[in-house]
């Protein structure tokens, strides 16, 4: 017999920011979808589901670039020779022309796992065909800049047993509490450990150690058995062609560890049974600002009094 699935708690930094942008929406995310792909699940649920994968354009931008440069690093690590740089931009448009065309016709409501579903479709948002050029270009001008780069000049001489991991979900612990991260990219550089983020929006990416950055340098630690001191976290904004270079120090990874403890409490303390990770809709309270609500995937199911 099949184990059924359960949803169990686990922490992110993408759940913490949906969790402190909007709670109700954080509910619609990790609750109210639960069971939505199945046959006989409730129309509200499914709805929920269906809206849950929906993605907008500088979403559906980034996820493009990070899976053609994941593709591109895993090959490398495999030994495996890569396709020129205008063969992979010729690809990639053409899978984006497929995923606008999915999305227009409607198809992600039949099955939103396998089919590309964009908000601006589902809600009827005026976008001119301009717009949705420069989506494409966006995303051209970012693989150009990675593949021009010195960054992907040296992954092409690194010795592929020098890659550790390229997009792959992973699990750690910090003090009981279940992490869930993927990191871009790992490599080893000697004896220390590289930790790779590609940055896509158009937004220029802060300085200094993020929350995000602290989580993978925990990661560093536990999966790779490296002192603080050995890991360093690159981030490099596509779009703008900057790289962004982070060290960690002791003293910030037990500031993010505490944070973290802060953030899960704060989760856990409106759930109706803890351990059993139950929640109820009304506990989660809705924003209700309108630069979040309008843009929210979940518009349709929550009905903010705007």
């Amino acid at each position: 017999m099949k184990k059924e699935l359960q949803n169990t708690f686990s922490w992110s930094v993408s759940r913490d920011s949906l969790f402190r942008e909007c709670p109700r929406k954080y509910y619609f995310s990790y609750y109210g979808y639960w069971g939505g792909w199945q046959q006989d699940t409730d129309e509200r649920t499914r709805m929920i589901y269906v809206l849950k994968q929906l993605k907008n354009r500088p979403v559906w931008v980034g996820q493009v670039v990070h899976a053609c440069i994941a593709r591109s690093l895993q090959n490398l690590s495999r030994g495996v020779p890569l396709l020129d740089i205008a063969e992979i931009l010729k690809i990639t448009r053409s899978g984006m022309r497929q995923d606008f065309r999915d999305s227009r016709d409607g198809r992600y409501r039949e099955n939103p796992k396998v089919y590309n579903g964009f908000f601006e479709h589902e809600y009827d948002v005026d976008i001119s065909n301009e717009e949705w050029k420069e989506s494409a270009e966006m995303v051209d001008r970012c693989l150009l800049n990675f593949y021009e780069s010195d960054v992907f000049e040296r992954f092409m001489k690194m010795d592929p047993d020098y890659f550790l991991e390229v997009e792959q979900f992973s699990t750690i612990y910090i003090e009981g509490i279940e992490i869930v991260m993927r990191l871009d990219c790992a490599t080893r550089e000697g004896s220390n450990i590289v930790i790779w983020d590609w940055k896509t929006g158009r937004r220029e990416a802060e300085s200094g150690l993020s929350i995000q950055m602290g989580c993978y340098a925990n990661y560093a630690k536990q999966q790779f058995r490296a002192d603080p001191g050995q890991v360093e976290t690159r981030r490099f904004d596509l779009y703008r062609n900057k790289l962004y270079t982070d060290t960690i120090t002791p003293g910030s990874l037990e500031e993010i560890v505490d944070y973290i403890h802060g953030s899960v409490k704060d989760m856990k303390g409106l759930l109706d049974d803890v351990d059993a990770n139950v929640a109820r809709e009304e506990r989660f309270q809705k924003v209700e600002r309108e630069n979040v609500c309008l843009k929210c995937n979940f518009f349709r199911v929550c009905k903010p009094s705007l």
